[in-house]
């Protein structure tokens, strides 16, 4: 008996985060392009894909983005990244888990550092995580720009349904503590600046751009990557 499809496993966790996103106390939807019709009307569409994006400020973050992206039948991405307003001492929050029909390739799971006041957050965290970590799958090697993220990042690859799911709920119980937090104050230039680097430090991962340009190409995946995905904190901070 075949087991279940991961990719529509990873839809309606995409869909529940999304929920609840716009749930959380405070949340507001912030306005954004259609990417998808955008790329159905202006031709730049060269594949058929499933693509939604939902993006939301709440009184403790300026950036909270849930986006899940698929080639129906062959690979699916959900990707979560949530920014804290820049006068609050909290980490990034960055989740992304990538599944084919029977099995998953990944999950990447960090609270990353910002400034030295969040440091105590991100420890403890890792701590809460330690005895979880056996069951979520087999450690994968990141690549050299992911030094942006803690020594406590979670990248795995699930073995089976089990581990896949248990890696989705620690993403959503991982939304859930962040913004459950109460945090310290923070300076808004070295916050700034933390979360510029997050930002320029992925912009440098080429397989999402070449993932996106084989399917919408690359003028439309640039403004993409650059207005929603992981845009400048100055844009950010002006919108929110």
């Amino acid at each position: 008996m075949a087991g279940p499809d991961l990719i529509l496993r990873l839809d309606a966790a995409a869909r529940r985060l999304a929920a609840l996103a716009l749930a959380l106390p405070g949340a507001r939807p912030l306005p954004q392009r259609d990417w998808l019709a955008h790329a159905e009307a202006s031709g730049a569409l060269r594949r058929p894909i499933a693509w939604r994006n939902t993006l939301v400020a709440t009184p403790s973050l300026h950036h909270l983005h849930v986006e899940f992206f698929a080639l129906p039948g062959e690979i699916g991405v959900l990707h979560l990244c949530a920014f804290p307003r820049l006068d609050l001492a909290l980490p990034i929050l960055g989740f992304d888990v990538i599944a084919g029909r029977e099995r998953a390739t990944g999950c990447f799971l960090d609270l990353s550092p910002t400034v030295p006041e969040a440091e105590a957050l991100i420890a403890e965290w890792g701590q809460r995580l330690e005895p979880q970590r056996a069951g979520l799958g087999e450690p994968r090697v990141l690549p050299e720009w992911t030094g942006i993220f803690s020594p406590q990042i979670i990248a795995v690859r699930p073995g089976g349904p089990a581990q896949f799911e248990a890696g989705l709920a620690l993403g959503e119980a991982s939304l859930i503590a962040l913004t459950s937090q109460e945090a310290p104050p923070a300076d808004p230039a070295a916050m700034r600046a933390a979360q510029q680097r997050y930002m320029d430090g992925q912009r440098r991962n080429e397989r999402t751009r070449r993932m996106l340009a084989g399917c919408i190409g690359p003028e439309l995946a640039d403004a993409f990557i650059a207005q929603c995905l992981f845009p400048e904190v100055e844009a950010i901070s002006a919108r929110a």
